[in-house]
């Protein structure tokens, strides 16, 4: 609420878990009603639990708010931690195009400007990550594929693992997954 009366926004959109409880239900319709002749107010359906789901569905909605050349502050107030971790990770894979992440303390309604933090992967590494999202099982032929060394492919697989985008198999993790977005 804090954050709609500062911001003034002109769409509101709000990320429900699928199945939302009688308290969130109310606070949906509270919303809708206090804010219906300022602001369209939408409804994204999320799994609260799946960070990937949270992630990709918040790309998806910057992406096309950023389309339409809207300004897009983010609140990562409400909701389970999860769903804002996701958020989060959205808003770093999308950087450029948020213009602000809030987090507002509920005691005091005092805002606080969160980072917008990327995850700074390098065109190689995108690429690795890439190919172990489809396979990673043949490092030989994915460094010629990418025409680099085995060595190489070996020591960026060793850095994706060291930052948890894959495991020992080179499968991707969701972490690794959130940083394709």
């Amino acid at each position: 609420m804090p954050a709609a009366l500062r911001f003034a926004p002109s769409k509101i959109i709000l990320l429900v878990n699928q199945e939302p409880d009688k308290t969130v239900s109310e606070s949906i319709a509270f919303i809708k009603k206090a804010f219906s002749s300022a602001a369209h107010v939408k409804e994204v359906t999320i799994k609260h639990y799946d960070l990937y789901d949270i992630a990709k569905k918040t790309v998806d909605i910057i992406e096309a708010e950023h389309a339409d050349g809207k300004r897009i502050v983010v609140n990562v107030t409400g909701g389970r931690k999860t769903a804002s971790m996701g958020v989060n990770f959205a808003c770093y894979a999308r950087k450029d195009m948020v213009d602000r992440i809030v987090y507002v303390v509920e005691e005091t309604n005092e805002f606080i400007e969160l980072p917008k933090l990327t995850f700074d992967i390098s065109k190689s590494k995108r690429e690795i990550l890439e190919a172990c999202a489809k396979d990673c099982q043949n490092i030989p032929a994915l460094a010629e594929k990418l025409e680099k060394t085995k060595g190489m492919v070996y020591t960026h697989l060793r850095e994706l693992k060291d930052l948890g985008y894959v495991d020992e198999n080179y499968k991707l993790t969701t972490a690794g997954k959130v940083a394709l977005l």
